[in-house]
């Protein structure tokens, strides 16, 4: 289990405090880790979201060579193929 070494203090109003201390009662956990799961859920991994769109965004917005699939199918297989001992590069079989 992860060591839990900083403390965080937020002010809420009484009417979010008690709507809190009901969830407390309805799931049975501590208010700390309600809390703490909703800050994981939420926020974190939003974050880790955001930052996977944008690396997607930023990959998609590249402007890189692109042939017809035979051609870049041949070229894979070319590749691959080099890269394999002898005798499986001869044993190798197109579909």
């Amino acid at each position: 289990m992860t060591t839990l070494t900083q403390k965080v203090q937020i002010l809420l109003t009484d009417e979010q405090h008690r709507a809190l201390l009901k969830l407390v009662k309805a799931r049975g956990k501590p208010l700390s880790v309600l809390l703490r799961e909703a800050v994981v859920d939420k926020l974190l991994i939003e974050a880790r979201q955001a930052a996977k769109r944008k690396a997607f965004e930023e990959i998609a917005a590249m402007s890189l060579p692109v042939a017809e699939w035979p051609e870049m199918e041949d070229e894979i297989e070319r590749e691959h193929t080099a890269e394999l001992p002898a005798a499986q590069a001869g044993s190798r079989k197109r579909p």
